[in-house]
Protein backbone atom coordinates (compact mmCIF):
# COMPACT_ATOMS: atom_id res chain seq x y z
CA UNK A 1 0.00 0.00 0.00
CA UNK A 2 2.98 2.10 1.01
CA UNK A 3 5.01 1.70 -2.87
CA UNK A 4 1.18 2.63 -4.25
CA UNK A 5 0.69 5.54 -2.31
CA UNK A 6 4.44 6.63 -3.27
CA UNK A 7 4.09 5.96 -6.78
CA UNK A 8 1.15 8.08 -6.73
CA UNK A 9 2.88 11.20 -5.79
CA UNK A 10 5.69 10.64 -7.85
CA UNK A 11 3.25 10.18 -11.10
CA UNK A 12 2.61 14.39 -10.58
CA UNK A 13 5.88 15.47 -10.07
CA UNK A 14 7.46 13.46 -12.87
CA UNK A 15 4.76 14.93 -15.04
CA UNK A 16 5.76 18.14 -13.99
CA UNK A 17 9.38 17.69 -15.30
CA UNK A 18 8.39 16.06 -18.55
CA UNK A 19 9.57 18.04 -21.22
CA UNK A 20 7.31 20.01 -23.65
CA UNK A 21 9.84 20.91 -26.71
CA UNK A 22 9.76 18.77 -29.74
CA UNK A 23 13.19 17.03 -30.72
CA UNK A 24 14.93 18.24 -33.80
CA UNK A 25 13.81 14.65 -35.65
CA UNK A 26 9.93 15.73 -35.27
CA UNK A 27 10.71 18.66 -36.90
CA UNK A 28 11.87 17.59 -40.34
CA UNK A 29 9.05 17.63 -42.54
CA UNK A 30 7.72 14.55 -45.56
CA UNK A 31 9.54 16.83 -48.22
CA UNK A 32 12.35 16.90 -46.30
CA UNK A 33 12.32 12.66 -46.18
CA UNK A 34 11.49 12.64 -49.68
CA UNK A 35 14.25 15.23 -50.90
CA UNK A 36 16.94 13.15 -48.20
CA UNK A 37 16.16 10.20 -51.16
CA UNK A 38 16.85 12.66 -53.70
CA UNK A 39 20.27 12.02 -55.71
CA UNK A 40 20.41 14.86 -57.28
CA UNK A 41 18.85 17.23 -54.77
CA UNK A 42 20.98 20.76 -53.99
CA UNK A 43 23.14 21.80 -51.30
CA UNK A 44 20.79 22.87 -49.03
CA UNK A 45 18.57 19.88 -49.01
CA UNK A 46 21.61 17.86 -48.92
CA UNK A 47 22.81 19.96 -45.86
CA UNK A 48 19.47 19.66 -44.27
CA UNK A 49 19.59 15.86 -44.45
CA UNK A 50 23.13 15.69 -42.97
CA UNK A 51 21.15 17.32 -39.96
CA UNK A 52 18.87 14.48 -40.24
CA UNK A 53 21.38 11.79 -40.17
CA UNK A 54 23.71 13.15 -37.62
CA UNK A 55 21.69 14.15 -35.30
CA UNK A 56 21.31 10.84 -33.08
CA UNK A 57 25.41 10.70 -33.30
CA UNK A 58 25.28 13.67 -31.38
CA UNK A 59 22.45 12.34 -29.06
CA UNK A 60 24.49 9.35 -28.40
CA UNK A 61 28.08 11.19 -27.94
CA UNK A 62 26.79 13.23 -25.21
CA UNK A 63 25.02 9.89 -23.82
CA UNK A 64 28.28 8.72 -23.48
CA UNK A 65 30.61 11.78 -22.47
CA UNK A 66 27.95 12.75 -19.97
CA UNK A 67 26.92 9.42 -18.37
CA UNK A 68 23.86 8.26 -16.90
CA UNK A 69 25.18 8.42 -12.86
CA UNK A 70 22.66 5.63 -11.77
CA UNK A 71 19.94 7.88 -12.77
CA UNK A 72 20.48 9.61 -9.64
CA UNK A 73 21.46 13.38 -8.79
CA UNK A 74 24.92 14.29 -8.91
CA UNK A 75 27.23 17.67 -8.61
CA UNK A 76 28.91 18.10 -11.97
CA UNK A 77 32.63 19.94 -12.02
CA UNK A 78 31.14 23.51 -12.37
CA UNK A 79 29.45 23.09 -8.78
CA UNK A 80 26.21 22.34 -10.44
CA UNK A 81 22.84 19.88 -9.76
CA UNK A 82 22.66 17.75 -12.13
CA UNK A 83 20.64 14.36 -12.88
CA UNK A 84 20.36 12.21 -16.26
CA UNK A 85 22.56 12.51 -19.01
CA UNK A 86 24.00 16.12 -18.12
CA UNK A 87 20.59 18.19 -17.11
CA UNK A 88 21.35 20.75 -15.14
CA UNK A 89 18.17 20.90 -12.50
CA UNK A 90 16.75 24.54 -12.30
CA UNK A 91 14.97 25.66 -10.00
CA UNK A 92 11.73 24.92 -9.08
CA UNK A 93 12.15 21.34 -10.76
CA UNK A 94 11.70 18.11 -8.35
CA UNK A 95 12.59 15.00 -9.34
CA UNK A 96 12.41 11.34 -7.97
CA UNK A 97 15.34 9.67 -6.49
CA UNK A 98 16.46 8.32 -9.42
CA UNK A 99 15.03 8.56 -13.19
CA UNK A 100 14.79 6.04 -15.54
CA UNK A 101 17.18 6.00 -19.05
CA UNK A 102 14.10 7.07 -21.12
CA UNK A 103 13.61 10.08 -18.73
CA UNK A 104 16.96 10.63 -19.30
CA UNK A 105 16.97 10.31 -22.78
CA UNK A 106 13.29 12.68 -22.78
CA UNK A 107 15.11 15.38 -20.62
CA UNK A 108 18.50 15.37 -23.36
CA UNK A 109 16.28 15.50 -25.85
CA UNK A 110 14.24 18.54 -24.77
CA UNK A 111 17.66 20.46 -23.76
CA UNK A 112 19.25 19.47 -26.58
CA UNK A 113 16.41 20.66 -29.29
CA UNK A 114 16.49 24.09 -27.60
CA UNK A 115 20.19 24.28 -27.65
CA UNK A 116 19.79 23.77 -31.46
CA UNK A 117 17.09 26.48 -31.88
CA UNK A 118 19.57 29.04 -30.28
CA UNK A 119 21.91 27.67 -32.62
CA UNK A 120 19.32 28.09 -35.77
CA UNK A 121 18.59 31.83 -34.58
CA UNK A 122 21.97 33.07 -33.56
CA UNK A 123 23.90 31.52 -36.43
CA UNK A 124 20.90 30.85 -39.43
CA UNK A 125 23.80 31.33 -41.82
CA UNK A 126 24.41 27.59 -40.60
CA UNK A 127 23.35 24.51 -41.88
CA UNK A 128 24.15 20.35 -41.00
CA UNK A 129 26.89 19.51 -39.31
CA UNK A 130 27.91 23.16 -38.87
CA UNK A 131 24.99 24.26 -37.19
CA UNK A 132 25.04 20.65 -35.06
CA UNK A 133 28.61 21.34 -33.84
CA UNK A 134 27.63 25.05 -32.72
CA UNK A 135 24.18 23.42 -30.88
CA UNK A 136 26.51 20.86 -28.78
CA UNK A 137 28.86 23.78 -28.30
CA UNK A 138 25.60 25.71 -27.05
CA UNK A 139 24.35 22.74 -24.99
CA UNK A 140 27.86 22.07 -23.19
CA UNK A 141 29.12 25.90 -22.84
CA UNK A 142 25.65 27.75 -22.55
CA UNK A 143 24.63 30.47 -24.39
CA UNK A 144 26.25 33.13 -22.78
CA UNK A 145 29.41 31.72 -23.43
CA UNK A 146 28.56 31.21 -26.99
CA UNK A 147 27.58 35.07 -27.87
CA UNK A 148 30.75 36.13 -25.99
CA UNK A 149 33.30 33.76 -27.57
CA UNK A 150 35.64 34.77 -30.44
CA UNK A 151 33.84 31.17 -32.00
CA UNK A 152 30.76 32.90 -32.72
CA UNK A 153 33.36 36.27 -34.28
CA UNK A 154 34.53 33.88 -36.61
CA UNK A 155 31.70 31.97 -37.98
CA UNK A 156 30.14 35.78 -38.45
CA UNK A 157 33.25 36.41 -40.43
CA UNK A 158 33.12 33.09 -41.90
CA UNK A 159 36.71 32.54 -40.67
CA UNK A 160 38.50 29.11 -40.00
CA UNK A 161 37.27 27.64 -36.36
CA UNK A 162 39.66 24.63 -35.67
CA UNK A 163 41.40 26.99 -33.05
CA UNK A 164 38.34 28.56 -31.68
CA UNK A 165 37.37 24.88 -30.66
CA UNK A 166 40.33 24.11 -28.89
CA UNK A 167 40.07 26.89 -26.68
CA UNK A 168 37.32 25.42 -24.79
CA UNK A 169 39.21 22.78 -22.86
CA UNK A 170 39.18 23.88 -19.54
CA UNK A 171 36.78 24.65 -16.40
CA UNK A 172 36.70 26.21 -13.49
CA UNK A 173 37.04 24.47 -10.23
CA UNK A 174 33.85 25.89 -8.23
CA UNK A 175 35.62 25.53 -5.67
CA UNK A 176 38.71 27.24 -5.94
CA UNK A 177 37.68 29.48 -9.15
CA UNK A 178 40.74 27.95 -10.79
CA UNK A 179 41.02 27.54 -14.42
CA UNK A 180 41.75 23.31 -15.00
CA UNK A 181 42.63 21.74 -17.88
CA UNK A 182 40.33 18.84 -18.67
CA UNK A 183 41.66 15.91 -20.73
CA UNK A 184 37.50 15.14 -21.42
CA UNK A 185 36.96 18.46 -22.47
CA UNK A 186 39.43 18.56 -25.03
CA UNK A 187 38.15 15.21 -26.47
CA UNK A 188 34.76 17.13 -26.43
CA UNK A 189 36.09 20.41 -28.63
CA UNK A 190 38.05 17.88 -31.23
CA UNK A 191 34.75 15.98 -31.72
CA UNK A 192 32.89 19.37 -31.88
CA UNK A 193 35.61 20.07 -34.72
CA UNK A 194 35.64 16.87 -36.27
CA UNK A 195 31.43 17.75 -36.61
CA UNK A 196 32.22 21.24 -37.85
CA UNK A 197 33.88 19.39 -40.80
CA UNK A 198 31.68 16.27 -41.68
CA UNK A 199 30.02 18.24 -44.21
CA UNK A 200 33.52 19.81 -46.30
CA UNK A 201 32.63 17.19 -48.93
CA UNK A 202 29.17 18.71 -49.45
CA UNK A 203 30.55 22.22 -49.79
CA UNK A 204 33.71 21.30 -51.99
CA UNK A 205 31.41 19.12 -54.20
CA UNK A 206 28.94 22.12 -54.87
CA UNK A 207 31.94 24.69 -55.47
CA UNK A 208 33.30 21.97 -58.34
CA UNK A 209 29.63 22.08 -59.96
CA UNK A 210 29.36 25.91 -59.55
CA UNK A 211 32.99 26.10 -61.63
CA UNK A 212 32.38 23.64 -64.02
CA UNK A 213 29.21 25.90 -64.88
CA UNK A 214 31.04 28.86 -64.98
CA UNK A 215 34.14 27.33 -67.15
CA UNK A 216 31.28 25.88 -69.76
Amino acid sequence: MKKIITSLVLIPVILMCMPTTRSLSEKWDSELEKNCKTVNSDLENRLMCSEKNNYESVIDFIKAHEGYAGGKEYVCVSGRRTIGYGHVIKKGEKFPEKITKEFADSLLRDDFSRAYDLATKYTPQLKGSRKLAVAHFIYSKGITAFLKSSLRKAIKRNAPVDNEFSKWCYYTDYKTGAKIYSKVGAGIQRWENAMWHKDDSLYIAHNQKISERVFF
